[in-house]
């Protein structure tokens, strides 16, 4: 949904409140044994609200990928009516589901980083070994970068903004 934006507070409601029941019913209410080890990782409400387009990451290999996005279309309608009684609104939005790939291609990239860090370390000390590079005129080398996040850490971060945002909004300076 890249060419539509949750506007307002009233979409990021939406869009929180969905998260959390699609959370909360894959993992305490079906029991499908396909649902294993799945993440809801954001939700994205079109600007009618029509549609929330659902990102789920899930651990494992592509057929394990594969069966539980089956096991939660299979559920739609369940989850459909859950999201429906927690709304208050003329029309819920139409769930739709789709697999994360951001979280696996995160950590492909941190791979490639680390990677190319050695290498130039690696040359590095191959120069200074030819004589080429004095050892005390290192480079500036910032600090290692921290751990990858867990799956969920990314969407976090985008709705702890958003809060900010929403309570710079809402309450008078000098209330803490």
């Amino acid at each position: 949904m890249k060419n539509t934006d949750i506007k307002g507070r009233r979409g990021r409601r939406v869009a929180s409140v969905i998260r959390q029941i699609v959370s909360e019913a894959l993992v305490t209410e079906l029991n499908d044994p396909r649902l294993a080890f799945v993440t809801v990782t954001g939700v994205d409400v079109s600007a009618d609200m029509r549609f929330a387009d659902v990102r789920v990451s899930v651990l494992g290999g592509m057929k394990q990928q594969e069966d539980c996005l089956r096991g939660i279309r299979h559920a739609h309608g369940r989850l459909q009516e859950e999201v429906a009684e927690a709304l208050d609104m003329k029309f819920c939005p139409v769930l739709r589901f789709h697999l994360d790939q951001s979280v696996k291609r995160s950590i492909a990239i941190s791979v490639l980083i680390a990677k190319a860090r050695a290498e130039d370390e690696a040359a590095r000390a191959e120069r200074i070994r030819r004589g080429v590079e004095n050892p005390e005129d290192a480079p500036e080398v910032p600090p290692e970068s921290p751990p990858v996040a867990d799956e969920g850490a990314e969407d976090l971060g985008d709705d702890m903004g958003e809060d900010l945002e929403d309570q710079t909004e809402d309450e008078p300076e000098g209330r803490p």
